[in-house]
């Protein structure tokens, strides 16, 4: 394979199939293989074929084969440019007739163009292109030839060399040829199978060659040198290893140096069966990575990975950049599943898979922004777009590359720009930068309210009617207090007019005299005796008249869900007439006739399961798969609904669910990355007996987001929801009323969230071929009663406010008996025995007066 042309033969139905440039099935030649050619030779069994890894004129292949007599011949096809598409020349040599048929038989075209090489266990030859002639020479080289690779100065021939007449070993060495004129020269062979170290369980520890000459294809080999680098790979299928080295100078023996190895796991054979350079400086390379078993050589599997030798070196730890077939890269539906060989062009990229029947499946390189699709009925791959959230820059056979986080990829795939945002949701993969609204989970009020501390309402009662808390304005408003107070400082204000009014005027006043009569009208307390009492019966009604209103405000707080705004009438504005118990409940197959309507509205009630894939290239239209698990039976269920936000980078799926409880699995093909998923649940209110039974709508959801933005969703994951009823009763104000009851479900996510996420690169995220979402939903055996009851009925109210009423008349009517027994009686006293001191001061004061006014007379004389 080349830039000009893709051949293969196919020895069962006796034909090459040539693809020239541009490849595609518009470009198809059928050679036969029993054509003569120039000296009338007929192939039976074609070898191999090969092409120019330079090749500059018209497009050509060599191959090598036995004829119908049983002889070796090789031959050369050229296509020629006469107008013709498959117009072409066969020129063809036998190789001699001294020599039995060989079964190690390899081929190589010099870097020159010159002429082709051919290594088997008895000679070598060279047929030269420009005279023709074929050249034969007896075997010089200690090897017998497996594969054979060249480059401009010098060529790698790997084989089996015989170490006793019992033993042969893996072994290479450096060829230089010289074209017609002398048979090719070699440096010193070297093992490449000594340094290999295996532990005892490993089968390929006992691996064991007798004889070199002796063909079979579990001791098939390859070779591939990069031009420039110098680098060589050697692939050993009986071990199951690939071997680098370079060669630093190779016009000096044993300056080939061994670099480093990679192999797949013990107790197989088959990786390094084809290896293939991908360019001419030895930065990436495909190696076959077949499985075979090793004792009994049974196919298991096949495969190729890259590798990027440049970036990150070539050892057991190294990880594949592609593996195909992937999601992505599946086998084409023209080949088998059983991969042989493998060939390149180095120039341009492209890479050809062979099968064991001979068919060929090309996977031709895309330009930036594009990967090869090998999914359609053809023998080329097909250039698709990168899916959002990747890239790739340059023109390769790899799929595109996801965006590192902190970058994002919607529509142009050649190249990832930078999330404008820190703060913005930006994942490993991501399509678009999300804000964090669109990060958020949807809870309801799930959190039953506690009972108050006080819960008797002579309590409450007495608590507000002499409360006097200044903590806020609001509070001082409405105390009661302070409207007392008021009443008393305004009584205060009315008793000192009163004695300024006696003093000035003592005796009769109309006015005084009439407000004093109205007073003692007034008077609850001392029954009409003292005009004074009916100014303390004023300050008692105004505080009946507030835990009047205090009463009626707070009876009306009730039930809790029909109460509009604060308690304003009281300090605590969230004070309630309400009371509340809660309790577990197992649930019955039948419960009792009056809570049971509810039960049955709640198994009724019907569930709508909500999957939001966030930052994702998944859209609507793949084929996203949603299946019923029961007893290992899949049964698939119908997506409801399937919408798409922000701009397109998250998928909203919903499933109506047969059942509340339920084992179910979603399954997203391919390798697409899912930055956040959130799972939720949704259900209609539905209300029974003229909404005495009233079945709250469900909607919850809860998103799971990874701790770091290099994670993505794992490839399997599991959630369960655990779904709690919750019954709540409200008992009535009247005990003649029916109690009325709501219900809803309360979901808990039984998630492990360490392992709902996985850190995703660019060796990892192609081996993903769908993602699973295991999703289990079932609800628990027991249920959460909540009881709503008034803390004061209307009777109590009545009853409770007539007993403060009383009990505030009697307690100041007491007050107004010990000031009128002790406290005034007292000041009586004292107030006479003031007055009797105070007069009995003025006549001593008026005696020494006089007394001094006579000692102070002078007679006259």
């Amino acid at each position: 394979m080349n830039d000009q042309l893709i051949v293969y033969a196919n020895n069962v139905y006796l034909e090459y199939i040539v693809f020239l440039a541009p490849f595609s099935t518009s470009q198809l030649c059928i050679v036969n293989i029993t054509d003569l050619g120039t000296n009338n030779i007929q192939c039976d069994f074609v070898y191999s074929v090969v092409t120019s890894k330079n090749q500059t004129t018209l497009p050509y292949f060599v191959y090598n084969c036995i004829d119908i007599q049983n002889r070796m011949m090789i031959g050369r096809i050229e296509f020629i440019n006469n107008g013709t598409l498959c117009a072409y020349k066969h020129r063809n040599s036998l190789v001699g007739s001294n020599y039995s048929i060989q079964d190690n038989f390899v081929i190589g075209i010099d870097a020159q163009n010159e002429g082709v090489y051919a290594f088997t266990d008895d000679f070598i030859a060279y047929y030269d292109f420009q005279s023709w002639n074929m050249t034969v020479w007896p075997k010089t080289l200690p090897i017998s030839p497996r594969a054979i690779d060249f480059t401009n100065d010098y060529g790698v021939l790997a084989g089996y060399c015989q170490d006793t007449p019992s033993q042969a070993f893996e072994c290479a060495m450096i060829v230089f040829g010289s074209g017609s004129s002398s048979s090719p020269s070699h440096g010193s062979r070297f093992s490449i199978g000594s340094s290999l170290n295996f532990s005892w369980a490993d089968l390929r520890s006992t691996h064991f060659v007798a004889t070199a000459r002796v063909y079979s294809i579990t001791n098939l080999m390859s070779v591939s040198i990069s031009t420039i680098a110098n680098r060589v790979l050697i692939g050993i299928r009986a071990l199951n290893v690939a071997l680098l080295y370079v060669v630093d100078d190779p016009t000096t023996p044993n300056t080939i140096y061994p670099v480093s190895t990679r192999q797949t796991g013990m107790n197989r054979m088959g990786f390094g069966r084809s290896i293939v350079w991908l360019d001419n400086q030895g930065k990436k390379v495909a190696i076959l990575a077949n499985q075979y078993t090793y004792t009994t050589n049974e196919w298991i599997s096949s495969a190729f990975h890259i590798y990027d030798i440049e970036s990150d070196g070539f050892s057991d730890q190294t990880q594949p950049i592609l593996i195909y077939p992937n999601s992505q890269q599946i086998v084409g539906p023209l080949i088998n599943p059983s991969f042989i060989r493998l060939v390149s062009s180095r120039t341009s990229g492209h890479l050809g898979i062979f099968d064991t029947s001979g068919d060929a499946s090309i996977i031709l390189s895309a330009p930036p922004g594009f990967y090869p699709a090998t999914d359609r009925p053809s023998y080329f791959s097909t250039s698709v777009p990168c899916i959002r959230g990747a890239n790739r820059s340059y023109a390769s056979i790899e799929l595109c590359i996801p965006c590192e986080n902190g970058t994002m990829s919607s529509l142009d795939g050649t190249s990832c720009e930078a999330c404008s945002d820190p703060d913005m949701f930006c994942p490993y993969g991501a399509v678009a930068a999300l804000p964090s609204i669109a990060l958020e989970s949807v809870e309801q009020e799930q959190d039953y309210p506690e009972s108050p501390e006080t819960t008797i309402f002579d309590d409450l009662l007495m608590q507000n009617m002499f409360s006097f808390n200044t903590k806020s304005l609001h509070c001082v408003l409405v105390s009661p207090i302070t409207w007392v107070l008021l009443v008393i400082g305004f009584g205060s204000l009315v008793l000192i007019a009163m004695a300024i009014s006696t003093i000035i005027c003592p005796g009769k006043h109309p006015v005084r005299d009439k407000a004093k009569a109205i007073f003692k009208k007034m008077d609850l307390i001392g029954e009409g005796e003292l005009w004074i009492g009916g100014l303390v019966s004023a300050a008692v009604v105004v505080l009946v008249i507030c835990a009047y209103s205090f009463s009626n405000a707070y009876f009306h707080q009730y039930p809790i869900e029909s109460v509009v705004g604060e308690s304003l009438f009281a300090c605590d504005t969230s004070i309630r007439n309400a009371k509340f118990t809660t309790s577990m409940q197992m649930k019955k197959a039948r419960q009792a006739k009056e809570i049971q309507p509810i039960f049955d509205l709640l198994e009724a009630q019907s569930f709508t399961l909500t999957i939001d894939l966030i930052n994702t290239a998944f859209t609507c239209s793949d084929t996203l798969l949603v299946q019923r698990i029961i007893s290992y039976a899949f049964i698939n269920l119908p997506i409801s609904s399937c919408t798409m936000h922000y701009n397109n980078s998250i998928v909203s799926l919903s499933i109506l669910l047969p059942s509340h409880n339920m084992n179910m699995q979603v399954t997203l093909p391919g390798l697409r990355t899912v930055g956040a998923i959130r799972v939720g649940l949704t259900g209609p209110a539905a209300t029974y007996e003229d909404r005495r039974y009233t079945l709250l709508a469900l909607n919850v959801s809860s998103i799971f987001i990874p701790t770091s933005f290099n994670n993505v969703l794992a490839p399997s994951t599991e959630y369960t929801l655990q779904l709690s009823a919750i019954v709540n009763q409200t008992d009535p104000l009247n005990v003649n009323d029916l109690s009325k009851y709501s219900a809803t479900w309360f979901a808990t996510y039984d998630v492990r969230t360490d392992e709902l996420f996985t850190q995703q690169n660019r060796y990892s995220f192609f081996q993903r071929s769908q993602t699973n979402l295991t999703i289990t939903i079932e609800e628990d055996v027991y249920y959460v009663k909540n009881v709503q009851q008034p803390i004061a009925r209307q009777t109590e109210v009545i009853f409770h406010n007539l007993l403060f009423t009383i009990v505030v008349l009697e307690l100041f009517g007491l007050l107004f008996l010990v000031c009128k027994l002790l406290i005034v009686p007292l000041v009586r006293r004292i107030h006479e025995r003031v007055h009797r001191y105070h007069a009995k001061n003025q006549v001593n004061t008026k005696e020494n007066d006089d007394t001094n006014t006579e000692s102070t007379v002078i007679p006259l004389q």
